[in-house]
């Protein structure tokens, strides 16, 4: 430690700047006691966070909220009075219940100009609103006109904040942006991307009023694109972006038309949890889903996709082998996703990582497996075997463990046909069971897998 620290004091206040901004804010600010030297060089950290969670307790009374509110506010301002660096990279400000603080939050975001930040956050969404269901809510504040003139700004984020459509177009170095709670339309996200040439990262959480989704033009250097439980009049999801790398989508099944440059695209993550029916023909959607993200490496599923992927017109795997290095399940082990996770592996013969993500999902009533199965011994019969968990498979993690049987069964089947198997991971949940199970339960059940026969010499299983 005493090395460590001389070796700090040989470096100049500038290059300290440097160093702690790269630290998150919180962070940059704990460096304050390590020294007098260092007390206040904090001060002049080049990312500046400013969040009210730090400060409200959402479970205080309101007029309690109300109060730690106006303390947030205050600190907020004392510090950018006492801020003592040149430019900034990055400024965010998250507040809930904005609508008392107006001046404060010109005076905020002004600062930010002044300093010539490149990455502006507005966070005005209140935390107690649901991302699962239909409601909308109005923004309470709208974005300074000073902001507009800003137009060396790389990135952007703003929830709950409103903006007028034409102004916006002058930020043409925008490299990233994410709305949030908010109306948008289709026209408006057609023009962003033609008028912002550098875009590479679009996230939309929780927007409405969108005729439905779209991100294609020319010269299209997007990357990124997340579309978060956003409301749709139509449901209908068009993406032609041929640089494009990471798609996430969560919210209602939708028909999707996807034109990517195989060479690009890595990861997915699909999520329909909030949906509530399904309709004939919804695997054969779900495997054209999948056929337009090949070649993909990393996939997350949700249920829904699990139980509803085998029931097209391939009930057993995709008709090609899929390039996915790691797979992570949405997942509560219950025997109506089983075809479906088989399904998954039989398609990934090069699969090194399976996650599985076990927690309460929605499942749907009147199922009818596309094959005869024996659900209770479903991953005990040696007949199944996958040629990924044979020859490819080196990492299991199950988070949120429960100990059930359909668990330990699954995680089974890993063990005793893992060939290269290297790890097992075990995460125990910490809720309590309907039938009084508890953490520590868990744990003592999911011991039972130490003493599984294992086909790999160098696994090793930790329970957590």
């Amino acid at each position: 430690m005493a090395d460590n620290m001389d070796m700090f004091r040989k470096l100049s206040e500038h290059l300290i700047v440097i160093i702690i901004s790269f630290l998150p804010f919180k962070e940059a600010v704990r460096t304050s006691v390590l020294s007098k030297r260092w007390r206040y060089i904090w001060h002049e950290t080049r990312n500046i966070e400013f969040d009210e969670r730090a400060f409200v307790d959402f479970r205080e009374s309101q007029e309690m909220q109300a109060s730690q509110r106006r303390g947030f506010m205050d600190f907020a301002l004392q510090q950018i009075q006492n801020y003592q660096g040149r430019d900034i990279d990055k400024f965010q400000l998250t507040l809930s219940k904005p609508e008392n603080f107006h001046g404060d939050i010109q005076r905020c975001i002004s600062f930010a100009i002044t300093h010539n930040v490149k990455g502006l956050g507005l966070d005005f969404s209140d935390p107690t609103w649901a991302e699962d269901n239909l409601d909308n809510h109005a923004a309470l504040i709208d974005l300074p006109l000073n902001v507009f003139g800003h137009v060396v700004l790389e990135s952007m984020k703003l929830f709950s904040c409103n903006f007028r459509n034409s102004d916006f177009m002058n930020f043409t170095a925008l490299k990233q942006v994410s709305f949030g709670w908010l109306e948008l339309s289709l026209s408006f996200i057609e023009a962003l991307l033609k008028n912002c040439p550098l875009l590479e990262s679009l996230s939309l959480k929780k927007c409405w009023n969108l005729d439905h989704l779209e991100t294609s033009g020319q010269n299209l250097r997007l990357k990124s694109f997340v579309a978060d439980n956003c409301s749709l009049i139509s449901d209908e999801i068009v993406i032609d972006a041929p640089y494009l790398r990471f798609f996430k989508y969560s919210g209602k099944m939708a028909h999707f038309e996807i034109e990517i440059h195989r060479s690009h695209m890595e990861e997915a993550d699909l999520d329909f949890g909030i949906e509530f029916q399904h309709y004939d023909g919804i695997g054969t959607d779900l495997y054209n889903l999948l056929n337009q993200l090949y070649p993909i490496k990393v996939l997350t599923v949700c249920s829904f996709m699990l139980q509803f992927l085998p029931l097209g017109d391939e009930p057993v795997r995709m008709g090609f082998d899929m390039r996915i290095k790691h797979l992570t399940l949405k997942t509560s082990v219950h025997p109506f996703e089983f075809i479906g996770i088989g399904f998954l592996l039989n398609s990934s013969p090069y699969l090194e990582t399976l996650t599985l993500d076990i927690g309460p999902r929605r499942i749907f009533g009147g199922y009818r497996p596309p094959v005869r199965v024996n659900f209770n011994r479903f991953w005990l019969e040696r007949s199944i075997k996958y040629k990924c968990v044979k020859e490819s498979l080196k990492v299991v993690k199950a988070k949120g463990f429960k100990g059930t049987m359909h668990e330990l069964s699954l995680l089974a089947h890993m063990i005793i046909y893992g060939r290269v198997l290297e790890r097992v991971d075990v995460t125990v949940s910490k809720e309590e069971g309907d039938n009084g199970g508890n953490e520590n339960r868990y744990r003592e059940i999911a011991k039972a897998m130490l003493e599984f026969p294992r086909a790999s010499p160098i696994l090793q299983i930790s329970i957590n």
